[in-house]
C-alpha cells in the first residue's frame, strides 16, 4: 500500500496526499438515507459457495436478479463511501441466508468521524470518507448496526482486497460474496444521456472519487449504449448499484465498461474490497485489539524475507477461548504462521521460542483481512502476545503486516487520521531482535507525528456456549448439568474449557448457576 491519499471534497474533488517517506498508497474518499426495514431471516449457518477458481464463468450474472441486492438508496451528505459498503455487506447476508435489515450508514458515518480523544478520522459526519473507515468499522466489531444491534451482531473477520487485473477474480468475488465495493472516477459528461451507462479513459485532470457496490456484469453489454463524451473499443460491462436514488430506466444502477480506467485501481482510489467471512457474534465472544480503525497503511520499512509481528493483549479478566486471530497483509502468497507468546519481564514477547504456542499456519492467498481459525486454546488469565510471523521467500511481494497509521495532508499540513500508538502494545523480531513498534518509530524513523500499530486481533468464544452453536441458553445449561452428572457424552476439551465459566478450573453445578444467571439478567 503506497501511501497517498484522494480526498473527496463536497464538490467530489480529490486532492493527493502523501505522508512520512514511503512512496505512496491511493485511498479513496468517498460516500446515507435509510432504507425501508425489511423483516429478518432466521439466522443460518451457512457459508458463502465459492466457486471453484477453474469454473467457467458466465457471460452474465446479476446478484440484484437473484434478490442479493437491497433497494436503491439515495445517498445524503458525501457518504458514497458509507452506502456503498454497507449495500456490499447486505448482499453479502442476503447471500448467506443471515439479512436482518438495513444497516445503518448513519452509524457508520460518525463511527468514521474525529474521536473524543482527538484520535482517528479527523473528518466531520456527512463530509466525504475513505472505504478504509468501512473496513476499519466492519473488523473491529464496531459495526455494522442493524435495528436489531441489541439481540443480532455480526463481525467481519474476512476481507479481499479486489486486483484490478484479476477480471475473474472479480467476478469470482461477486458470485461467492454477493457484491464488491469498488471506486472510480466520475465525471458527469461520461455518462451516457440516459444515465445507464458510464466509461471514461485515463485522465490526467483531478479525480472526482466516488464508490459503488458491483454486483454483476455483462460481457456482451454493447459499446454502444456509451453515448457520453468517451466510448470504449470493446463490449462487456459491470452491473453496479449506485446511492443516488431511482435516477434512470434501470433503478438507480449503473453500467460502467469493462475499460473503464479508474474502477477498481489500486494505484488511484483503493481499495475496493470484497467481505469475504463474516462472524455472528455470541452473547460472550469477544476480540481483543490495540486499534479499532483498521490498516490505513503496510508496515513494509524492514528489508527481511521472514519478520514476526506481536500484539499484546490482556487476557487478566478471565481465562479465556481463543478461537481465531485475524490480521492484515498485502504481502500475497506469504506463508504465515500464528503463535501465543507469553511475556518476559519486562512485559515485552519472550524471544524463548519453546514457550510459544503454535496455533496455527496457512497462505495468505489475497491482499487484505486474513482469519487463521485453529483448534480452541484455553488462555490463562494474564498479558500475553499473539505473533504472526510472515514468510515471503517464495514471492515477490514485500513482507509486511497492516498498521493503523498516522496520515497527513502533505498540502495543507493537516492530519487525515490520527493514530492511537502506545508503548508497549505492538512487537516486531527481525534479525536483529525484537523491539518495541513504538520505540522504532520515534527512534529510527523520527516519528514526531505519532506511530502505529499492528492490525492483529485476536477473538475468543464466550464461555457457557458449551454446544458451539453461537447462543448461549437452556441447552447450555443441560449440558453443563450431563457433564457434572457424568453423563456417557463425548464432550471435546474445548467443550470443557467453555463450560468452566467462572474459570475456577472444574466443571461443576457452580458453571450451570453462572449460565442461568447470565440468561435472565
Amino acid at each position: 500500500m503506497k501511501k497517498i491519499i484522494l480526498i473527496l471534497t463536497s464538490v467530489l474533488l480529490i486532492i493527493c496526499f502523501s505522508a512520512f517517506s514511503a512512496s505512496a498508497a491511493d485511498v479513496s474518499l468517498f460516500a446515507t438515507s435509510e432504507g425501508e426495514q425489511t423483516e429478518p431471516n432466521e439466522p443460518s449457518e451457512g457459508e458463502p459457495e465459492e466457486k471453484p477458481d477453474d469454473e467457467a464463468l458466465p457471460e452474465y450474472y446479476s446478484s440484484s436478479d437473484l434478490g442479493w441486492t437491497t433497494a436503491v438508496k439515495s445517498q445524503s451528505g458525501d457518504l458514497c463511501w458509507a452506502y456503498s459498503s454497507t449495500a456490499s455487506f447486505e448482499s453479502y447476508m442476503l447471500k448467506t441466508g443471515n439479512f436482518y435489515g438495513y444497516f445503518s450508514t448513519d452509524a457508520l458515518d460518525l463511527w468514521g468521524t474525529v474521536h473524543e480523544d482527538g484520535e482517528g478520522w479527523q473528518r466531520n459526519s456527512k463530509e466525504a470518507g475513505y472505504t478504509y473507515i468501512s473496513i476499519g468499522n466492519f473488523t473491529s466489531w464496531s459495526g455494522p448496526v442493524t435495528a436489531l444491534v441489541d439481540t443480532v451482531r455480526f463481525g467481519v473477520t474476512g476481507v479481499k482486497y479486489i486486483d484490478s487485473s484479476d477480471r475473474d477474480g472479480i467476478k469470482r468475488c461477486i458470485m461467492d460474496y454477493g457484491a464488491v465495493t469498488a471506486n472510480l472516477n466520475y465525471k458527469a459528461p461520461a455518462a451516457s444521456l440516459d444515465r445507464t451507462a458510464y466509461y471514461i479513459p485515463k485522465q490526467s485532470e483531478g479525480i472526482s472519487g466516488h464508490s459503488v457496490s458491483v454486483v454483476g456484469w455483462d460481457d456482451n453489454y454493447s459499446k454502444d449504449n456509451f453515448t457520453g463524451t468517451f466510448v470504449p473499443e470493446n463490449n462487456g460491462a459491470w452491473l453496479c448499484k449506485n446511492s443516488w436514488g431511482n435516477n434512470n430506466s434501470i433503478g438507480g444502477y449503473l453500467w460502467i465498461s469493462y475499460e473503464d480506467y479508474y474502477l477498481f485501481n489500486d494505484d488511484f482510489l483503493a481499495p475496493s474490497f470484497a467481505i469475504s467471512d463474516v462472524h455472528q457474534i455470541a452473547k460472550n465472544d469477544r476480540i481483543y485489539q490495540n486499534e479499532v480503525d483498521g490498516a490505513t497503511y503496510e508496515f513494509q520499512y524492514i528489508d527481511e524475507d521472514k519478520l514476526t509481528y506481536f500484539n499484546v493483549f490482556d487476557f487478566s479478566e478471565q481465562g479465556d477461548i481463543l478461537d481465531k486471530v485475524v490480521f492484515e497483509t498485502t504481502s500475497k502468497g506469504a506463508k504465515y504462521d500464528v503463535y501465543y507468546v507469553p511475556l518476559d519481564n519486562n512485559e515485552a514477547p519472550t524471544a524463548d521460542r519453546t514457550l510459544w504456542t503454535k496455533l496455527g499456519s496457512g497462505t495468505a492467498d489475497y491482499k487484505g483481512y486474513i482469519c487463521c481459525d485453529f483448534d480452541d486454546l484455553t488462555v490463562k488469565p494474564e498479558k500475553a502476545a499473539i505473533a504472526v510471523e510472515l514468510d515471503t521467500t517464495d514471492t515477490d511481494e514485500k513482507n509486511g503486516i497492516g498498521v493503523s497509521e498516522w496520515l497527513r495532508d502533505a498540502k495543507k499540513g493537516v492530519m487525515i487520521f490520527k493514530d492511537s500508538c502506545k508503548k508497549g502494545k505492538s512487537f516486531f523480531e527481525s534479525s536483529s531482535g525484537i523491539k518495541d513498534l513504538y520505540d522504532y518509530y520515534i527512534i529510527d524513523q523520527g516519528d514526531t507525528n505519532g506511530g502505529g500499530t499492528f492490525v492483529i486481533k485476536a477473538i475468543t468464544s464466550g464461555r457457557g456456549d458449551v454446544n458451539l452453536d453461537g447462543v448461549e441458553d437452556i441447552n447450555d445449561v443441560t449440558l453443563i448439568q450431563q457433564m457434572v452428572a457424568k453423563y456417557n457424552i463425548d464432550f471435546s476439551d474445548a467443550q470443557r474449557a467453555i463450560a468452566d465459566v467462572n474459570g475456577d478450573g472444574v466443571v461443576n453445578i457452580n458453571d450451570a448457576t453462572y449460565v442461568q444467571i447470565d440468561l435472565f439478567r
